[in-house]
């Protein structure tokens, strides 16, 4: 499943009706392949949003598209591909950067509106691009585990006084050309899942398990110091077959056996956070654990639109216990 983020429902309007995303939430959209999360304006808005949002479905993809202005003299329309994010505050970059495509242009992602021209001038010598939320969107990505790419539309020339009425002009035709880019995406994406497709008949791969099947064939052959055909031939693949199963079905079980390979107690971690997740989430509640598995704290978060509600979900609070997690945190479970 790929998680699209974008700051605002102006530009993804076209992303939403191009592939009939249904709503969640004010701010959450999907279909059976992509959630769309539309995160705000700020890397820190950015960044908690997206990291509250990525434990909700089984994402393999994160995919950042919006407007960015330009800091040198790109035409208004183009697309890019992002190739490394930073973050400025106060206009001066941080420490902590992301490489995302080796070819593209460099984004800025800025705690501040860029409207003046003094300031775009300061950060013309660091970037291209100047946007407001892609880094953050990283960040959490990237903390997660979760494959992360970024492309941007250029909406205006930064440091313009009058950018945002711009932006707000054209909104709907910048959503159309970007939701018809994450189309041409998934397209080429498609041509490789049609290749996985011969490879392994009777299996169905999304777009999402398509690349987690190539990323795990990959981290197997490195880890066994087999060629990928040798792997490949050494999957359950026949075994499967002959199981009443799915073509989905196959595939899913396919990835856990591959998953469990590469790393055998990161499978079991993953089990025991979705069976710990299952039970709060039966509560009504969502529980969030740092994904390194390195702070023994969680987020317990719930939604409510009445005071009946808002109790409820404090009865369930009472009752719920993070012994199961302590556990998890301590190893004290079968790694068999």
């Amino acid at each position: 499943m790929h998680l699209i983020t974008m700051a605002h429902l102006g530009e993804a309007q076209g992303v939403i009706e191009k592939f009939h995303l249904q709503k969640v939430r004010p701010d959450l959209f999907k279909n059976e392949e992509i959630v769309l999360l539309l995160t705000g304006e700020g890397p820190i808005e950015a960044v908690t949003k997206t990291a509250l949002t990525l434990p909700l479905y089984p994402f393999q993809e994160v995919i950042n598209l919006g407007v960015a202005g330009s800091l040198k003299n790109h035409a208004i329309g183009e697309i890019h591909p992002v190739r490394s994010l930073y973050l400025v505050q106060d206009l001066k970059p941080g420490f902590k950067s992301f490489q995302v495509f080796t070819d593209g242009l460099d984004c800025l992602t800025s705690f501040e509106r860029i409207l003046e021209f003094e300031k775009a001038e300061k950060l013309r010598g660091l970037g291209q691009l100047v946007d407001r939320e892609a880094w953050g969107v990283a960040m959490a990505a990237k903390t997660a585990g979760v494959p992360f790419k970024a492309f941007k539309i250029i909406s205006d020339l930064a440091g313009t006084i009058d950018a945002c009425e711009i932006i707000k002009e054209k909104a709907y035709e910048f959503s159309e050309k970007l939701s018809d880019h994450l189309e041409m995406y998934f397209a080429s994406t498609n041509q490789k899942i049609q290749a996985t497709k011969k490879m392994l008949p009777g299996f169905h791969f999304t777009f999402s398990t398509e690349h987690l099947f190539k990323a795990l064939l990959q981290k197997l052959s490195i880890k066994e110091q087999r060629s990928e055909d040798e792997i490949l031939e050494s999957l359950p693949a026949e075994t499967l077959r002959e199981q009443k199963l799915t073509p989905k079905e196959r595939s899913k079980r396919l990835l856990e056996e591959m998953e469990n390979r590469v790393d055998p107690l990161k499978a079991k971690l993953l089990q025991q956070k979705l069976t710990l997740q299952e039970s709060f989430k039966r509560k009504g509640l969502t529980i969030t654990t740092d994904p390194q598995w390195e702070n023994p704290k969680a987020i317990i978060s719930f939604e409510a639109g009445t005071d009946q509600e808002l109790q409820e979900k404090i009865e369930a609070l009472k009752s719920v216990s993070l012994a199961s997690l302590a556990k998890i945190m301590n190893g004290d479970f079968s790694v068999e």
